[in-house]
């Protein structure tokens, strides 16, 4: 066992004090780090995928805004249903006009595409006043 007396008998030296980090704390610390950056990466793509799912839910719901629109435009005599496949945009938009009943029509606009989780459908109804 060492003892910590110095020359001098009597008198005590203190122990030698390293100051700084050691190899197993700076280690330590780059795991944390690591682990913590991988954590904010994960969910950064997480939000991705989310916003891109948004904005493909908000462009068919202005497309479907958009013919019930026109229909609405051409009048009950001229609206007429159909289908429109727009390859560019992955989107299939089918419409349905139901017959006149007193003073309206009913329409159906139906949006379908593709998601990286399966088909997903969007359904407008509405009506054209005659």
């Amino acid at each position: 066992m060492r003892s910590h007396e110095g020359i001098i008998p009597g008198v005590r030296r203190s122990p030698v004090r390293r100051d700084g980090v050691s190899i197993v704390e700076v280690l330590v610390a780059i795991v944390l780090l690591a682990v913590g950056l991988l954590g904010v990466a994960g969910g950064g793509a997480i939000a991705m995928r989310a916003s891109a799912g948004a904005a493909r839910e908000r462009r068919a719901a202005q497309r479907a805004g958009d013919r019930l629109s026109a229909l609405r435009a051409e009048g009950c005599a001229a609206a007429r249903s159909g289908t429109l496949v727009d390859a560019g945009a992955a989107l299939v938009e089918r419409w349905t006009v139901g017959s006149v009943v007193g003073a309206g029509a009913l329409v159906d606009v139906e949006m379908r595409w593709r998601a990286p989780s399966g088909s997903r459908v969007f359904l407008l109804r509405g009506g054209i006043l005659c």
